[in-house]
C-alpha cells in the first residue's frame, strides 16, 4: 500500500508520485475561463464570493424598517387614546376612527413614494445620492415626531400637527430609500457573465452570476428583517417609558444610518443617471400598442423597413429591455394582493384564543420577523444548494408558484383554526397554536416577495431598475386598499369563509401562474443576457 512520507523524511528527497498537501482555492481568484457549451450542461453551478461591505447600504433600509414597525404598532394608541389615560397609554385622543385612518394613508404614503423615489435616482441623481437624501429627510421626520411627543409638547397640543407632519416628511423619505437599496446592493457585483473555477474541493464549477444575483437579494431581505423586529421594543418603550421613548429609538438608528452611508459614499459602484428615460418608454409602449401591441414594432430597425425613416432617440436594444421589464412586472401583483388581505385578520383570531395574559398582536410582530431571519441561511446554505447537487432547477417562477401555495397553506390553517374557535369553549384555545401561520407566511416572503425582487431586478432595463422595484411595492399599497375593500367580510361568521376563499384563490393561483409563466424559466438566461447586455461599461466609483 502507497503511504505518504514520513515526518522525518528530508522534503527535497520525497518520491515524485507523492501528491503535494491540498491547497485550499479561492473559486473567486480563477475567474478567467468562459465555460463551453458543454460544460454549461454538465458542471454545476456555485454562488461566487460575497463581499459583506456591500451590505452596508442596507442600513438605510434597516432604519426604514425599524421605524415603520416602531410606528405602525403604537401609533394606534398614540393617536386614539387621551394622554394621562389610566388604562391605556395614549397621547392625542382622537379617536379608533381618526388612529385607524391615519395608519392607512401611512402605509399607503410609504408604498406611493417610492415610485417618485425611483424616477428621481433613474432619471436625475442616481440611487445613492437619492438614498442618502431618503434617509437624512426621514431622520428629520422622526426628529419632529420625537420631539413633539415629549409630553411638555403634547401638553402645548403640539402633538397632532407634528405627527402629520412627520408622517409625510418620513413617508417621502421612505420613497427615497425603498426602491433603490436593493438595486444598488445587488449593483455592487459587477461580474455578470458565467465563468468557469475550481473550488476548494478541486472541482472545475460554473461561477454563476444569476445564484449570486439571487443570494444578494436573500441576504439583502435577511438583513432588513432585523430592523423589522423593532415591534418587540417598541410596545415594550410604549408601555414603560412612554411614546417619546419609542420614537427616541428609531432617531437615533436613522441617525447612525446618515453617518455610515456618509462616510461610505466613495466606496460604492454606481451608475450616473441616464436622463429620464419614462417619457421614451411611454413612447415606444404607445407605438407597440397602436401595432396590435406588437413591441417589435417600436423597434427602429422594423420602422426604417416599415417606412424608410426612425425618427426615435432610441435603439432596437431599449424596446428589448422594455419587453423583459413587461414581463418582470407581471410576477408582482398576486402576493402582495393575497398578503395584504388576509393576514391582518389572525390578530383578530389570536383575540378569541386563550393568550395567558400576553398581547395578540404579539406573535404577529415577532414569530414572522424572526422566522424569516431563520429560515433565509437555511435556504440559502441548504436547500438551494442541495436541490442545484440534484439538477433540479428552482428558478424564481417556479419559487413565486411554491411562494403561492406556502400562502395558501397558511390562510388555510387560518380557516381550520377560526373554525375551531366557533365549535370549542370560550378561549380554550392556545394562541400559539396560530404559530405556525406566520412561519408559513415567511417561507412565502422568501420565495414570492424575494424572488420577485430578485427577477424585477434581473430582467428590468438597467435604466429602469429602481422604477420596476417601486412598483413592487406600489402593489402592496393596492393589497391594503383591496383589504380594506373586503374588511366588511372580517366579522363572525363570514371571516371563515373569507380565510377559505382567499386560501382556495391562492392555491388556484399558483397553479395558474406557473403554467401561464413556467415558459420564462425555459427563457432565463436569454432574458438576463438582455439587461446585460451593456452592464459592463459604465459602472463608477460613487
Amino acid at each position: 500500500m502507497l503511504t505518504g512520507p514520513s515526518k522525518k523524511q528530508d522534503p527535497e528527497k520525497q518520491p515524485d508520485h507523492v501528491a503535494p498537501t491540498p491547497v485550499e482555492i479561492d473559486p473567486v481568484q480563477l475567474v478567467d475561463e468562459p465555460p463551453t457549451a458543454e460544460e454549461l450542461e454538465t458542471l454545476p453551478r456555485v454562488c461566487d464570493k460575497i463581499p459583506y461591505a456591500i451590505f452596508f447600504i442596507v442600513v438605510a433600509e434597516v432604519a426604514e424598517r425599524f421605524t415603520y414597525r416602531s410606528l405602525t404598532g403604537p401609533m394606534q394608541n398614540y393617536i386614539q387614546n387621551p394622554f394621562h389615560d389610566t388604562d391605556h397609554p395614549g397621547a392625542l385622543g382622537k379617536g379608533q376612527a381618526t388612529a385607524t385612518a391615519i395608519g392607512y394613508f401611512f402605509t399607503c404614503w410609504c408604498y406611493l413614494t417610492p415610485i417618485f423615489g425611483a424616477i428621481i435616482a433613474d432619471s436625475w441623481l442616481g440611487r445613492l445620492k437619492t438614498i442618502l437624501i431618503g434617509t437624512t429627510t426621514a431622520t428629520v421626520g422622526v426628529l419632529i415626531l420625537f420631539i413633539t411627543s415629549i409630553p411638555l409638547c403634547l401638553e402645548k397640543g403640539a402633538g397632532f400637527p407634528g405627527l402629520i407632519v412627520a408622517l409625510f416628511i418620513i413617508g417621502l423619505g421612505a420613497g427615497g430609500i425603498k426602491s433603490n437599496v436593493g438595486p444598488l446592493v445587488a449593483e455592487q457585483y459587477v461580474n455578470k457573465k458565467a465563468r468557469v473555477s475550481v473550488d476548494s474541493d478541486g472541482r472545475r464549477v460554473i461561477i454563476d452570476p444569476d445564484i449570486t444575483i439571487q443570494t444578494i437579494f436573500s441576504r439583502y431581505y435577511w438583513i432588513m428583517n432585523i430592523g423589522a423586529c423593532s415591534g418587540l421594543i417598541a410596545t415594550w418603550l410604549e408601555l414603560r417609558v412612554g411614546f417619546w421613548g419609542t420614537f427616541l429609538i428609531p432617531l437615533c438608528i436613522y441617525a447612525v444610518a446618515v453617518i455610515v452611508l456618509v462616510l461610505g459614499r466613495h466606496k460604492y459602484v454606481t451608475r450616473p443617471a441616464e436622463g429620464s428615460i419614462v417619457p421614451k418608454a411611454v413612447q415606444a409602449l404607445w407605438i407597440g400598442f397602436r401595432n396590435n401591441r406588437n413591441m417589435d414594432m417600436a423597434k427602429p430597425s422594423n420602422m426604417m423597413e416599415q417606412s424608410g425613416t426612425s425618427n426615435v432617440s432610441w435603439d432596437d436594444h431599449f424596446v428589448d429591455e422594455i419587453k423583459v421589464a413587461l414581463t418582470a412586472c407581471r410576477v408582482l401583483p398576486l402576493f402582495w394582493l393575497s398578503h395584504g388581505t388576509s393576514i391582518g385578520n389572525v390578530i383578530s383570531l389570536a383575540a378569541e384564543m386563550k393568550t395567558f395574559g400576553l398581547p395578540n398582536d404579539l406573535l404577529a410582530g415577532s414569530v414572522n420577523p424572526l422566522s424569516i431571519l431563520i429560515l433565509i441561511p437555511i435556504f440559502d446554505r441548504f436547500l438551494y444548494p442541495a436541490l442545484r447537487r440534484m439538477n433540479i432547477q428552482f428558478l424564481p417562477i417556479t419559487r413565486i408558484s411554491f411562494g403561492f401555495l406556502a400562502m395558501s397553506g397558511a390562510i388555510a390553517l387560518a380557516a381550520g383554526l377560526q373554525s375551531l374557535v366557533y365549535s370549542s369553549p370560550s378561549e380554550s384555545i392556545n394562541f400559539f397554536s396560530i404559530f405556525p401561520i406566520y412561519v408559513l407566511t415567511a417561507v412565502s416572503e422568501i420565495l414570492a416577495f424575494v424572488s420577485s425582487m430578485e427577477y424585477a431586478y434581473t430582467k428590468a432595463p438597467r435604466s429602469m431598475k429602481s422604477l420596476v422595484a417601486s412598483i413592487n411595492l406600489l402593489l402592496c399599497a393596492v393589497g391594503s386598499l383591496l383589504g380594506l375593500a373586503i374588511s366588511p367580510t372580517s366579522e363572525k361568521p363570514r371571516v371563515m369563509v373569507q380565510f377559505a376563499s382567499l386560501s382556495g384563490i391562492m392555491f388556484i393561483a399558483a397553479i395558474a401562474f406557473y403554467v401561464l409563466f413556467s415558459k420564462y424559466n425555459k427563457e432565463e438566461e436569454k432574458m438576463n443576457s438582455v439587461e446585460r447586455g451593456t452592464d459592463d461599461d459604465d459602472t463608477t466609483q460613487a
